[in-house]
């Protein structure tokens, strides 16, 4: 379909272009051969319907994010994050100045729009790092900064990306969560790390996929974690769980978080067992 395309494009500039005088029969014949396929394919409805000018409509769905986002969605519209919001973050990445002046966009006076006010007697703040102490009166109790990095799987991302968010973490002194991927080398950059732990068990599991205490107890003990996120569920894959093609299990990736690789088969998340033990 795409070759057909682009030789009635070839057709059209050769016939204003140069002057090709046999691309006036070319192009009623790919006109024709294209309209006969789509009578004939049976895959797409609106094809079928709408010889021809029911191409217009994927191209025009190919092109509506682009649409979308230039020309109907304002400066404010939070899908998923506004636009004045993102400006800030590539100005900002780029050491430019972020800052607007002549007012805001914003509808100030809007239900549900919070602010901080000013004060004439401003109080003392004996510092400025904010956090949560986790596990009050444990032997080892953390003290969790408000601002943390949520987690994101390696398995998502590549290595520098999480060499660089975990260093990250040890310079601002904000915890770093594994995802559900477990720890590995690439996340022993100095940072304190959150080891998520889901129903695939990676990073404590055993050949036979179920749960290994010893291993558990051994990643566990790095100097690093400093607490561990049991998660339960998936919220995105509901009733499957999360599902990772085996050839992206590699020793590159994961040298000892996940099971060896089965082949070409795709590896699923089960069921917590350890918790109808």
């Amino acid at each position: 379909m795409s070759a057909a395309c682009l030789a009635l494009l070839i057709c059209c500039l050769g016939v204003l272009l140069w002057e090709w005088h046999w691309g006036w029969v070319v192009l009623p014949g790919l006109l024709t051969g294209l309209g006969l396929h789509d009578l004939l394919q049976r895959r797409h409805a609106v094809l079928r319907n709408y010889p021809i000018i029911g191409h217009f409509r994927y191209l025009i769905e190919t092109v509506r994010p682009e649409i979308q986002q230039y020309l109907v969605d304002s400066d404010t519209d939070e899908v998923p994050s506004a636009r004045l919001q993102r400006s800030v973050v590539y100005q900002r990445a780029k050491g430019e100045a972020d800052g607007r002046s002549f007012g805001t966009k914003l509808e100030l006076q809007s239900e549900g729009y919070e602010w901080v006010n000013h004060s004439m007697a401003p109080s003392q703040v004996d510092s400025q790092d904010f956090r949560i102490v986790v596990g009050q009166g444990r032997k080892r109790p953390y003290a969790m900064s408000v601002f943390n990095i949520s987690g994101m799987s390696f398995g998502a991302l590549s290595a520098n990306a999480i060499k660089a968010l975990n260093r990250g973490a040890s310079m601002g002194g904000f915890a770093h969560d594994t995802g559900e991927g477990s720890v590995s080398p690439y996340h022993l950059q100095g940072g304190d790390l959150v080891w998520q732990l889901g129903s695939g068990y990676f990073g404590c599991r055993a050949e036979d996929g179920s749960f290994d205490p010893l291993r558990f107890a051994e990643v566990a003990a790095h100097e690093q974690i400093k607490m561990i996120e049991i998660k339960l569920s998936q919220g995105a894959k509901p009733g499957h769980g999360g599902i990772l093609p085996a050839a992206k299990i590699t020793p590159g990736n994961c040298p000892h978080a996940w099971h060896p690789p089965r082949g070409g088969l795709r590896v699923a998340i089960g069921a917590f067992n350890i918790l109808h033990a």
